[in-house]
């Protein structure tokens, strides 16, 4: 983060979560939540009663792993970090939403309402000029520029897998790759750096209303502390508005109030979110303008 550090739920006295140590703390409980969950699946019903009984699952799972094998104040402390992060980790592990609906259509989260997130004159001048020679023309064709078009609307400029891509249009993971590398040689997409299952891809930040490419390190230095996927799926929702105004209960999704207070606090603290308008306890947020490609 660029200025002082800001102290949220996560952070506890002088002790750093960047710290070996506590990346190794979190990476256990984590991990032994993850096995809870999948072990809990189905029973109960209710979300409350079954949020409770992962996490006393969860501290039993602690002592029976762990007994004999740390420390009793490294155990005391693996307990009480239990109470910070089980409100973070328990709906992102739980509840996260997947990458792809029913039928191989890429989904943004939390769920987004429209708006003008791409740049249409230029997304359409580039179609003009260039999908002739990349795509075949005729409207049977699975990769024709019109379903092209549709599936970069719904990714509102979001990140997707080869996979997404290949479900999407039907084709086999070798034509999906092949077209994929034309689009980034085109200058359509954007690739993220990324290896083996790690890689994504992206639609180019020229195309986007927000400086997505210049946003989305931002985001991340800020949520430093936090998992990498929240900060992902915060940067993807930023971008997804392309920089109209929304209220704070638009994008919370699974996250509990105490966890969204820290997301905003980070973000404003970090000149990603500035208050547009106030009603009670709700706010209003828009990126500032210094994010726009106007």
């Amino acid at each position: 983060m660029g200025g002082p550090e800001i102290a949220g739920l996560w952070e506890e006295g002088k002790e750093s979560p960047k710290s070996d140590s506590e990346k190794l703390d979190r990476a256990l409980v984590a991990g032994l939540m993850l096995e809870v969950i999948l072990e809990t699946s189905g029973s109960p019903a209710d979300p409350r009663a079954r949020r409770r009984l992962v996490k006393a699952r969860l501290q039993d799972a602690l002592v029976t792993q762990l007994a004999g094998r740390v420390t009793l104040d490294r155990f005391r402390h693996l307990l009480r970090k239990v109470d910070h992060w089980f409100p973070l980790y328990y709906p992102l592990i739980n509840g996260a939403p997947p990458e792809v609906r029913q039928g191989g259509t890429p989904q943004i989260a939390p769920a987004l309402p429209p708006r003008r997130a791409l740049r249409e004159d230029l997304l359409q001048a580039w179609f003009k000029q260039e999908a002739g020679d990349l795509l075949p023309r005729r409207p049977h064709r699975k990769l024709h520029p019109d379903k092209l078009r549709e599936f970069l609307h719904r990714t509102q400029g979001g990140w997707f897998r080869l996979k997404v891509f290949e479900q999407h249009f039907g084709v086999d993971r070798k034509t999906a790759w092949e077209y994929l590398q034309k689009l980034l040689h085109a200058k359509l997409l954007r690739h993220n750096q990324g290896r083996s299952a790690a890689v994504r891809y992206a639609l180019a930040t020229a195309f986007l209303r927000v400086r997505a490419d210049l946003l989305e390190p931002r985001v991340a230095e800020a949520l430093s502390s936090l998992p990498e996927s929240l900060a992902g799926q915060v940067s993807q929702w930023l971008i997804a508005t392309g920089g109209e105004a929304f209220w704070d209960k638009e994008w919370h999704g699974s996250l509990e109030p105490l966890q969204c207070q820290e997301l905003t606090t980070r973000l404003k603290g970090a000149g990603l979110l500035e208050v547009t308008c106030q009603n009670g306890v709700s706010e209003q947020f828009r990126l500032p303008r210094c994010w726009l490609q106007l």
